[in-house]
């Protein structure tokens, strides 16, 4: 009873820094697709706002000309630019908590919208009902939050 304790309590170990390190790292396209967003855009920029709950959140300023519609726009184009396709065809308005700057997170509300991008098949083989064996795919969800004069957006990619 002790080994199968221990063993699971070390496969616990092992998902949670597992967990841990996916959640701590940003996909190399979103970084690049932000510094691209933020050349372009002086006025509207993405600034890293942390790590929190799996997703990359940045913060953006609110103005008259970048509101809810334009920062919805411009994080769903983020994605779709590279190959991620809606799940869904409308957003869900939810709550979120993005981190804080100025004290605990706090529910907000915001828009999700899931993603998924088929990556190219590992194998020439084919199931049964005609499906290529090996395709991976890769969810990406995307949120963005009211934060006062800010925008917070933030990124999940599941692997």
């Amino acid at each position: 009873m002790r080994i199968r304790g221990s063993v699971l309590l070390a496969a616990c170990c092992v998902a949670a820094v597992t967990v841990c390190a996916l959640a701590a790292s940003i996909p190399a396209w979103l970084d690049e697709a932000i510094t691209g967003w933020n050349q372009k855009n002086p006025a509207s920029q993405f600034q890293f706002l942390g790590i929190k709950d799996s997703y990359v959140w940045y913060q953006v300023q609110r103005t008259a000309e970048f509101g809810q519609k334009e920062i919805r726009d411009a994080s769903y184009r983020l994605a779709t630019a590279h190959g991620y396709q809606p799940t869904n065809d409308e957003e869900l308005v939810t709550t979120g908590k993005p981190p804080s700057t100025n004290g605990p997170s706090q529910p907000k509300k915001c828009w999700k919208r899931s993603f998924v991008l088929t990556l190219g098949g590992t194998s020439n083989t084919t199931t049964v009902d005609g499906d290529h064996a090996g395709v991976q795919q890769r969810m990406l969800t995307s949120m963005v939050c009211e934060d006062g004069e800010y925008w917070d957006t933030g990124f999940r990619v599941l692997q």
